[in-house]
């Protein structure tokens, strides 16, 4: 029963990934860096630098899954408000959402290079605001999973709703 409830709030959460939500206005020139990238790299690069550089290309595709679990853990803990069997769904959404920002984040600074700040303040935002939702829900997550009770579904609600505006407000950037 809950497994059903699992696979029905990943196929929402893949929902909201392709339909509800566009990539972020960040995401949108990645082509066009790496072409500018490509014609101003002159030297030769090195192993690590390609590897970092290749990790960070796929930020894009881990991002968008990822962040697509919040929304969807918020509305099973909707649904777990009348119906307490969507309990385990909102507690397995939340615990996937807080472990996969981890490396979505990381990928997400090798993509964008690890400058504290810089030129581009919309690339400061994006990083800056990525990780912040990537820390909250990291410890969002070791919250629920040392225990789910009705005290920490609420403040797992609160925080999911907190963590939904956040990137209501990121992908608008």
């Amino acid at each position: 029963m809950v497994l059903n409830r699992i696979i029905i709030a990943l196929l929402a959460a893949l929902a909201f990934s392709t339909a509800a939500f566009s990539p972020a206005v960040a995401h949108r020139d990645h082509d066009a860096r790496a072409a500018e990238a490509v014609q101003s790299a002159e030297a030769p690069k090195g192993f690590f630098t390609k590897l970092i550089d290749w990790l960070g290309r796929t930020h894009p595709m881990i991002v968008h899954f990822t962040l697509a679990l919040f929304p969807t853990a918020l509305l099973a803990m909707v649904a777990a408000r009348r119906r307490t069997e969507w309990n385990g769904t909102a507690r397995f959404l939340v615990l996937v959402a807080g472990i996969a920002a981890v490396p979505a984040a990381l990928l997400g600074w090798f993509a964008g290079g690890f400058a504290l700040a810089g030129d581009d303040s919309l690339l400061v935002v994006h990083r800056w605001l990525g990780t912040g939702i990537a820390i909250v829900g990291t410890g969002l997550a070791l919250s629920v999973w040392q225990g789910w009770t009705a005290a920490s579904s609420r403040f797992a609600f609160a925080s999911v709703i907190i963590i939904t505006t956040a990137l209501a407000d990121h992908l608008a950037w």
